[in-house]
């Protein structure tokens, strides 16, 4: 699946987690880069980073799978990928006590080389509408933004632009 997504240009060129040949290295040398460039043009710069607390958890079973048919990938992927997130269960045990089974309609699950795919996959265009001299990052469920302006209230500007 990855071979076919890599191939189709799918996956956002600055992620570098979970792919072959990158690590957090990637960005971390292209944000350095960056800044030295801008430094020494004079230029005010900002980087903003950003966690996604429990990133995997968030992956709705409906929009991954609608993402997927969208981006018009294989029906024997498609038809896999909705074999393993179909009819997932959890349940809560406190104090001895074990709940229900409740069925899941989002989430991967913890600990499959899938999962990370699938939030790349599903995350894949938040990158879209960023401001167009706003450069970003990622790694994973991790991003970060940076751009740079010769004023202070335009640096603000299009990271908050970028951030909405």
């Amino acid at each position: 699946m990855f071979k076919e997504l890599n191939e189709r240009n799918i996956l956002p060129l600055h992620q570098a987690g979970f792919r072959p040949h990158r690590n957090t290295m990637y960005n971390i040398i292209r944000l350095e880069r960056y800044a030295r460039e801008q430094l020494q043009k004079r230029q005010h710069s900002a980087v903003i980073f950003f966690d996604i607390k429990a990133a995997f958890d968030i992956v709705w079973f409906d929009g991954i799978i609608y993402k997927l048919f969208d981006l018009r990938l294989p029906d024997y992927l498609i038809c896999y990928i909705i074999s393993f997130l179909d009819n997932r269960t959890a349940s809560i045990e406190i104090e001895n006590i074990l709940s229900k089974l409740i069925l899941l309609k989002s989430g991967t699950p913890q600990g499959s080389p899938l999962s990370p795919l699938l939030y790349i996959i599903y995350t894949s265009d938040s990158m879209n509408s960023i401001h167009q001299h706003t450069e970003y990052g990622l790694f994973a469920d991790d991003t970060a933004l940076w751009t740079t302006s010769n004023t202070i209230t335009n640096l603000n500007y299009r990271l908050q632009s970028s951030i909405n």
